[in-house]
């Protein structure tokens, strides 16, 4: 099992090789913005006083020169066989990489799940502006809104830091492991963990302060991300249960099963989610359970008002994945950070049953199908097919099915990001793939060369994304206007 404080040694030691890089690039000029707290302040959360682990930041310039010298962080420029001009960066350890945020000009983008890094590089050249070192390991997709970019680590504090310069303005140790990431509307940030009763709560805290406005009580670790809209925060959780509560007050106004297996959208005040059924068959002569997943509409009082499921389909994805090389891959990655054996506040049992997740690295990066909803038509990867329903009536307005070969195992494709009129999807084959919104024919796509499972950011006519060996890209999207999706869900809500 995984003790919630670590060495402190190997955080040094993870440094070293940037700090000798960055001293090599300076003539000896070196620049350091010493953040460590050599006596780390008391924070109060649930009624108990926890120390936060030492953080640390440092300035590592302007310029690149250094850092192409470091075969662990570097950064290069290159043209797409269609003349399309593009970045890349690697970061310290080939780890699997969340969504970007962009926001002013930056980059945002945690290290990955195992590594102690938070990064801002610069949007336009990619070169790196600040490191924040994280008093644990594995940031989630970061979280942009007033001047302020927040996330998490796996194990097990909330950061908020100063968008512009990195500092940090405040971090609460919640608990082990946090497995979702944050959302932020206005002055308030909503985030899942596992509390102190053996439960998990749903908390509503401060932006800029950390206060803590409400915390209730919920089955599991939220699916991705709570999200907000119109005053409300939504959250579906491992088990498959959907909730809704007060933004302003913490009231509940539903808590529904529904065997949810993504985050929900929420458009018109209702809610659209793609959920599971098991539908029993008679294979090779027995009666068998086949899993299928389809889309949801869940009413304003937590009612589902589809009887039928939308755009239903076989789910086999939806199965737990035991000989993949995605699975294997899962399992070195949480005994990396520990984990021998899932902690009991993971609620593992939970994911396997409803999403066929089995590792806390794999609930870490899970997306699912969810839906994303521009102007009355819903996008979702559904396995190997891209559907476009109408949000009213469920009826199919066309779907893609697109080939994948050699697949590592694992969902094939991210959840659409849309900007302008398009869609764009990460392919665990390591392709970005450009479809038009309006009939799904494919307009291009461009291979990376590493798998991709997080949904791209697109901004100011240029996608970026993370993959799962550790890189950072930007690429021009052959489209100037294609913009507005900056982060995972479009905006600090998730729900565009």
């Amino acid at each position: 099992m995984k003790s919630v404080k670590r060495p402190r040694w190997p955080r040094i030691l993870l440094l070293l090789p940037l700090l000798a890089v960055v001293m090599m690039g300076t003539d000896g000029d070196l620049e350091v913005y010493d953040d460590i707290e050599l006596n780390p302040p008391q924070v109060e959360f649930e009624g108990a006083a926890i120390p936060l682990e030492q953080t640390q930041i440092i300035d590592i310039g302007e310029g690149s020169e250094s850092l192409e010298a470091n075969p662990e962080l570097s950064h290069q420029t290159f043209t797409s066989s269609d003349g399309r001009k593009g970045w890349k960066v690697k970061v310290q350890r080939p780890l699997p990489l969340p969504t970007p945020a962009v926001s002013s000009g930056k980059v945002y983008i945690g290290g990955g799940f195992g590594s102690y890094e938070f990064y801002a590089l610069d949007a336009e050249s990619g070169k790196p502006l600040w490191l924040f070192h994280c008093g644990d390991d594995g940031p989630t997709a970061a979280v942009v809104a007033n001047d302020c970019v927040a996330f998490n680590t796996e194990s097990c504090i909330l950061y908020v830091l100063d968008a512009k310069t990195g500092k940090k303005l405040w971090g609460k140790w919640l608990g082990d492991p946090l497995m979702s990431q944050p959302a932020i509307e206005g002055d308030r940030i909503v985030m899942a963990y596992p509390n102190q009763k053996g439960g998990h709560s749903l908390s509503c805290m401060g932006l800029k302060t950390g206060e803590e406005f409400w915390a209730k009580d919920i089955p599991g670790e939220v699916i991705s991300t709570p999200v907000i809209s119109d005053g409300k925060a939504y959250a579906s959780t491992l088990e498959g249960s959907v909730h809704c509560f007060a933004l302003g007050t913490g009231d509940k106004l539903f808590s529904r099963e529904h065997q949810a297996t993504s985050a929900p959208w929420i458009w018109q005040g209702e809610v659209y989610v793609s959920l599971r059924e098991d539908d029993e068959r008679i294979v090779e002569g027995e009666k068998t359970l086949v899993r299928t997943e389809g889309q949801g509409r869940i009413t304003k009082s937590g009612e589902r008002d589809n009887k039928d499921l939308w755009a239903k389909q076989d789910a086999s994805y939806l199965n737990i994945e035991h000989s993949s090389r995605y699975a294997e891959e899962q399992k070195a990655l949480d005994a990396s950070v520990g984990f021998s054996a899932a902690p009991a506040a993971a609620k593992l049992a939970q994911s396997e049953e409803n999403l066929g997740i089995a590792s806390v690295s794999g609930v870490w990066a899970y997306q699912g199908s969810r839906p994303t909803i521009i102007e009355g038509v819903s996008y979702s990867s559904m396995g190997d097919t891209l559907k476009a329903l109408d949000a009213a009536s469920g009826k199919v307005i066309w779907k893609r099915y697109i080939e994948i070969k050699d697949s590592p195992g694992g969902r094939p494709f991210s959840p659409p990001s849309y900007a302008s009129g398009k869609l764009y999807l990460g392919a665990v084959t390591g392709e970005i793939i450009c479809l038009n919104a309006k009939d799904g024919d494919e307009l291009w796509r461009y291979d990376c060369g590493e798998p991709v499972r997080f949904q791209p950011a697109v901004v100011d006519g240029k996608v970026y994304w993370g993959t799962d060996a550790g890189t950072v890209f930007c690429l021009e999207a052959k489209d100037p206007t294609a913009t507005g999706w900056a982060m995972w869900g479009g905006n600090a809500q998730h729900n565009y």
